[in-house]
């Protein structure tokens, strides 16, 4: 009994879960089984591609390192290694000039994310970038700023009438003259 109750709980809570999910609208699309045949058939054909590309450039190495005396076969590996190793060094370059230039917008005060729009390829030219976007990002804060603060300029009163003043008035009415 007590199972067949648990049961019916469950079956309840799907329907009204089902119900729920028809009556709210989504946002996901939905797909047809040609579709999404479709989609994973260009997928697979692109990886294809590069596969047989990637075997290709391997076969063609393979076959020229055959070709290859033992002393240009290590020259060979040893510029592979050389074009390995820079290529290393200009990551790593890359990483220390942007882990620079977040420390220095944020010591200065701008966003740290201005860093993503920033040459990396050497220190020099990532410092002149560096000065060049803190220069046209407080331009842009400057004028937003003066935008802002623009308006209609304030209105100036009109000067009292010559006659009596405010204090002749008040004296006026209180002894009556």
């Amino acid at each position: 009994m007590d199972e067949q109750n648990t049961v019916e709980t469950t079956a309840a809570a799907e329907e009204t879960t089902a119900v729920e999910t028809q009556a709210t609208p989504t946002a996901e699309k939905t797909f047809t089984q040609s579709e999404i045949d479709a989609i994973i058939t260009k997928r697979l054909e692109r990886e294809r591609k590069e596969s047989a590309e990637k075997i290709k450039q391997a076969v063609t190495e393979a076959q020229k390192l055959a070709k290859m005396s033992a002393d240009e076969r290590a020259e060979h590996e040893r510029q592979e290694l050389q074009k390995k190793l820079a290529e290393r060094e200009a990551e790593i370059t890359k990483r220390e000039l942007r882990a620079e230039a977040k420390s220095q917008l944020s010591d200065k005060g701008l966003p740290v994310e201005l860093a993503e729009v920033l040459p990396y390829t050497d220190a020099d030219t990532t410092n002149a970038a560096l000065a060049a976007v803190e220069k046209v990002f407080r331009q842009a804060v400057e004028k937003g700023v003066t935008e802002r603060l623009k308006g209609n300029a304030p209105k100036v009163s009109q000067p009292a009438p010559h006659g009596d003043s405010i204090a002749d008035e008040i004296i006026k009415s209180m002894y009556g003259r």
